[in-house]
């Protein structure tokens, strides 16, 4: 290792040390500036499992390091994360969750995630939606969780992207279309309804068309109104 690698390792750690004793951010801005050489020392740094310990140093990984990094080193640090055996539960939900952002280009972690599939606390839900941005070839093991997550998720961004994954699934989608049309009549959030009016727009089903008719006459929102109107004319230049 080169004195100036040395020296930004020597760096890094002190900072990280000076964190972990009073919060003050100071991770971040170094980050920024060593964003190539902080990855590569970050990801030989979690091959050590005994990391997954130590929460408050995983947090600073997330949130002061992960943001600033590109995917060569982003998703092998994810990745290498994921496999820990003692991982907190909150951790993991954020794992999962930030490999399923990468979508396709996160694919070496699908064998780490599916195991997930079924757990509680939201984390299995996630699976399920991380593996759908995946493309996961098996599709029928995560409908039980994208459903789940329609239905249960507390977050309207979480909903509307299982709803999303599963409206963008043609081969599947009469097994639970009347889950995404319940959704779209009876969601608490008007944001995670006009998004799902929108993503109906490509669906060329009588049902979905009722659907959309009833949301532009009876939604009590009018972005919602006016998105299904949009959907309901698109759907009738495909005919």
């Amino acid at each position: 290792m080169t004195t100036k690698t040395t020296g930004i390792e020597e760096e890094l750690f002190k900072l990280i040390e000076q964190e972990l004793s009073r919060p003050n951010y100071i991770v971040e801005p170094f980050v920024q500036k060593n964003k190539e050489k902080v990855g590569e020392l970050i990801l030989g740094f979690v091959q050590d499992e005994k990391i997954a310990e130590n929460l408050i140093l995983l947090s600073i990984i997330y949130r002061q390091v992960l943001p600033y990094l590109e995917d060569e080193h982003y998703i092998p640090i994810l990745t290498t994360i994921i496999q820990y055996e003692k991982l907190d539960s909150r951790i993991c939900f954020q794992t999962i969750q930030r490999l399923g952002w990468r979508a396709t280009k996160a694919q070496e972690a699908i064998p780490y995630i599916v195991k997930y599939l079924g757990e509680k606390n939201g984390i299995g839900d996630m699976a399920a939606i991380a593996l759908g941005e995946m493309e996961y070839e098996n599709f029928g093991e995560i409908i039980p969780g994208l459903l789940s997550a329609l239905k249960n998720a507390s977050y309207y961004v979480t909903r509307m992207n299982a709803a999303r994954i599963l409206i963008m699934n043609k081969n599947h989608l009469q097994s639970f279309l009347p889950e995404l049309i319940e959704s779209l009549e009876n969601d608490a959030d008007f944001r995670f309804r006009q998004k799902v009016a929108r993503n109906f727009g490509e669906v060329n089903d009588t049902k979905v068309k009722e659907a959309l008719l009833k949301a532009h006459k009876n939604d009590k929102h009018p972005v919602v109104r006016t998105v299904a109107k949009t959907s309901l004319d698109d759907l009738e230049k495909l005919v």
